[in-house]
């Protein structure tokens, strides 16, 4: 049997673009309404099996290896690859319905695909097992290699500056990796008919993958040719298509970017065409991956009727249901946004200091930090083997000295030795890794510090020798405390109750604002506005790191967050200053752009990390 080519299943795709693009529509709606919410039901449910109210950074890696945790893994990827198939499904039953009658309407898909959706969700659990048995070996054997070898320093000077053993270590575990995405690649063409066999043959989720795979015998690398056919076709085309509109955009924007208040509305319209956009060229490559697949599968013959009357009821019932409560959360949500105000005081907090144009964590980096206005100074500290407290982020010294020494083994003499400036620029050879006496000093009168304690399982006293230090600079009533380990900040709690201390978090997972501590400071990918609206519920602060870049601050001050740690403070007194003459509205505009990844400032960081 003669199949399709690429060109012909792009010109079918064509032909039904109209009921294509509804379906397209139609399941992104239901997913707003319907699945997203029942995502959340997941994460509670997790949650609730964890035993804690919220999980965050490594207490998710260690709760994702528990027998329970794995399941939980299991059961999102699983509701996630059912997310990603149900679209294509839609597509397929549409196009099968029109190749079997001639007829076609977005209806068919979920008509035809609705009732399977039980054997549909069992077949992306079986789908992800049999995925995650072809990687789970190379996964181990790639981090054993990495454990053994690659741990020596911390892992930003790997990342940094490359040494041989980083090279060759990586170079192993790039093959090998490769190794089995070829594998898993050979599995998942064998397997290319199993999802519709399931769907348009009543076979049993079981039964799909063994009858998939006797299937493709001898027709695995003509599918291949086509994927990479479509795939290569369909990047091209969308890389020139959404190009042409981002180059039409950034001239405008170019012309714009400095007035916030105009490049609002500019963006207004950008954001509205890029959305319809989007929406139309996505409906019309899935369509034709589809429809190859479908093709490929031979049309099944199971008969397709057309949609009965009372399931036609049905389907528009539910898509109207869903229409109305995506319109009405959706409705509330804007509303929710429109209403909030950033607050009166928005903290500019320098990370590292002004990191972005200072050496990090220098008495230079310090002392631009508070020239250009910031509220408070974060630095990372440590003890060093004679008992001292330093400001310094990694573990050793290599990415910013080029000196293997581990701080904790290092005295105030190879401290002094060390020069972390010349990385940034040879006119900072004199800086030298500071006491924390001495930003302390420095701030004082000025700004306050945020201290984030750092541990690398070598501390001695860390906790009670900061707080001695800043008793002794006076500086009591203007730190703040925070670290990456929840224990960590409630035995700092202990010691200083009269001071903020929070919790830092990379990741987290849950109602972070039921945890003992008076702020959390999250990456900026957490921050919703359900995390603001809970955190004051609580009576905390959230600050969110690391922002640097115009639209993104503004973004993150429009859902309300109480501070920016960020390695540039002087733009963002810049933004704050600017923001003060929009209107609501107009905010919200350069969020939505900000959101679609939209920026002014393309500037890159060595190090956003904590």
């Amino acid at each position: 049997m003669q199949t399709m080519t690429v060109i012909e299943a792009y010109g079918l795709a064509w032909r039904l673009r109209r009921s294509f693009f509804i379906s397209h529509l139609v399941f992104n709606l239901l997913l707003t309404a319907f699945v997203a919410p029942f995502m959340a039901g997941v994460m509670r449910l997790v949650l609730a099996l964890s035993g804690q109210p919220a999980l965050s950074d490594f207490d998710i890696a260690y709760f994702v290896f528990s027998p329970v945790g794995f399941v939980a893994l299991l059961l999102v990827l699983g509701l996630f690859l059912t997310l990603y198939v149900l679209n294509a499904a839609f597509m397929m039953a549409i196009a099968l319905r029109n190749k079997t009658t001639g007829e076609h309407g977005f209806a068919d898909g979920f008509v035809s695909v609705l009732p399977r959706v039980p054997a549909i969700v069992q077949f992306a659990v079986f789908f992800t097992l049999r995925v995650m048995a072809i990687l789970l070996p190379f996964v181990t054997v790639s981090g054993g290699l990495f454990w053994v070898f690659l741990t020596s320093y911390d892992i930003n000077y790997y990342l940094q500056n490359k040494p041989p053993e980083f090279l060759i270590v990586g170079s192993v575990i790039v093959c090998l990796l490769a190794f089995a995405a070829v594998l898993l690649l050979r599995h998942l063409l064998s397997w290319a008919l199993a999802l519709p066999m399931v769907i348009f043959a009543n076979m049993s989720p079981q039964n799909s993958f063994g009858a998939s795979k006797a299937a493709m015998l001898g027709r695995r690398m003509s599918l291949l040719k086509k994927i990479l056919t479509w795939g290569i076709g369909s990047g091209i085309a969308l890389a020139v298509l959404f190009g042409a509109f981002g180059l039409v955009a950034d001239r405008v924007l170019e012309a714009f970017g400095s007035d916030l208040r105009v490049l609002a509305k500019v963006l207004l319209v950008f954001a509205s065409g890029w959305a319809l956009l989007n929406l139309a060229a996505t409906s019309l490559t899935t369509g034709a991956l589809a429809v190859l697949l479908i093709d490929k599968a031979g049309w099944p013959d199971r008969k397709v009727r057309a949609p009965s009357t009372t399931a036609l009821r049905r389907v528009r019932l539910s898509i109207g249901i869903a229409a109305l409560v995506g319109f009405v959360s959706g409705g509330l949500a804007l509303i929710d946004f429109a209403r909030m105000k950033v607050p009166d005081q928005v903290e500019v907090i320098a990370h590292r200091g002004a990191a972005g144009v200072r050496p990090e964590n220098t008495m230079a980096s310090i002392e631009k930090a508070i020239e250009d206005g910031a509220d408070w100074v974060e630095i990372d500290v440590q003890e060093t083997g004679d008992g001292q407290v330093i400001v310094i982020h990694d573990s050793d010294f290599m990415k910013i000295g080029g000196d293997p020494v581990k701080v904790w083994d290092a005295t105030m003499q190879d401290v002094a030795r060390i020069d972390i400036g010349s990385w940034f620029d040879p006119v900072y050879a004199d800086q030298r890794a500071p006491l924390l006496s001495e930003v302390l000093l420095a701030a004082k009168g000025h700004a306050g510090v945020l201290i984030e304690l750092k541990y690398y399982g070598h501390d001695v006293m860390l906790e009670q020798r900061v707080s001695d230090i800043v008793t002794a600079t006076g500086m009591d009533a203007h730190v703040m405390s925070m670290s990456l380990k929840y224990p960590a900040v409630q035995k700092m709690k202990a010691i200083r109750p009269d001071w903020p201390s929070g919790l830092l978090s990379s990741a987290s997972a849950g109602r972070i604002w039921q945890l003992e501590a008076d702020f959390v400071a999250v990456n900026k990918a957490s921050a919703t506005p359900r995390l603001v609206r809970e955190m004051r519920k609580a009576g905390k602060k959230l600050y969110v790191w690391t922002v640097n870049e115009p639209l993104e601050m503004s973004h993150m001050l429009s859902m309300g967050v109480d501070g920016l740690i960020t390695d540039e403070p002087a733009m963002a007194r810049n933004v704050i200053s600017q923001r003060h003459e929009l209107t609501t509205p107009e905010r919200a505009v350069l969020a939505l752009a900000n959101k679609i990844g939209v920026a002014l400032d393309t500037k890159e960081y060595r190090d956003e990390s904590p």
